[in-house]
């Protein structure tokens, strides 16, 4: 999953992006509001976290600029101001959610996953598909209610496949969602086998040659 973080305060900003990175997000990183603004524009990103003040352009006339342009990428801003009124405004403008600094890492990250979730499968902590059930919140995975172990990037692979089930997914699309760090097809089609071999369910994840994977 990518995300887009608009943040001028770089003590702060390089903090937020080790703390997502870590959670297994891929981050680009503006520490200005016109940069950010060209990367919200350019990117295909699955989540926006956007500062109010910055240098530049504020936080609010990117989030209008943002949905004129048709961008319907989820917005979460990032702000010491905390009046209703500014509220009020932020989300007629498009902003989707806004959380007051200085703000908890838990908090942030569990508003970051609902986003993400919502923006693929409504709003529910869970995904079921037959005897698998990912727990999202959590990062676990269950099979017939027994846990299976996943490493982190079997997981993200999996998770990022199960919400997107229906379609096909291409090794392109899987590299610059959740596999950039593997540089060869090779090493994404041994992962693809281990999940299988672990969840132990025939057929869940099909694939089809120069086309990608799916989860039905």
């Amino acid at each position: 999953m990518r995300i887009l973080l608009i943040e001028d305060d770089v003590s702060l900003a390089r903090s937020l992006k080790d703390v997502l990175e870590r959670e297994g997000y891929r981050v680009s990183l503006a520490l200005d509001g016109r940069r950010g603004l060209e990367l919200a524009l350019s990117g295909d990103f699955d989540l926006i976290l956007l500062d109010l003040l910055l240098p530049a352009i504020d936080g609010d006339k990117i989030v209008k600029r943002l949905r004129e342009e048709g961008v319907h990428t989820p917005i979460l801003m990032l702000t010491v101001m905390s009046e209703v009124s500014q509220k009020v405004k932020l989300f007629s403008l498009g902003a989707d959610d806004y959380l007051t600094k200085p703000f908890h890492l838990e908090e942030l990250l569990a508003r970051v996953r609902a986003l993400i979730r919502r923006s693929y499968r409504g709003a529910s902590d869970t995904i079921q598909i037959g005897d698998l059930r990912l727990d999202i919140e959590r990062k676990k995975v269950f099979v017939k209610d027994g846990e299976v172990r996943l490493t982190h990037g079997e997981y993200a692979i999996l998770e990022y496949l199960c919400l997107n089930r229906g379609r096909y997914v291409s090794k392109e699309e899987l590299r610059e969602k959740v596999f950039s760090y593997y540089s060869d097809s090779n090493s994404l089609e041994v992962l693809i086998s281990r999940i299988r071999k672990r969840l132990g369910i025939k057929d869940l994840i099909k694939s089809s040659k120069g086309v990608g994977y799916i989860v039905e």
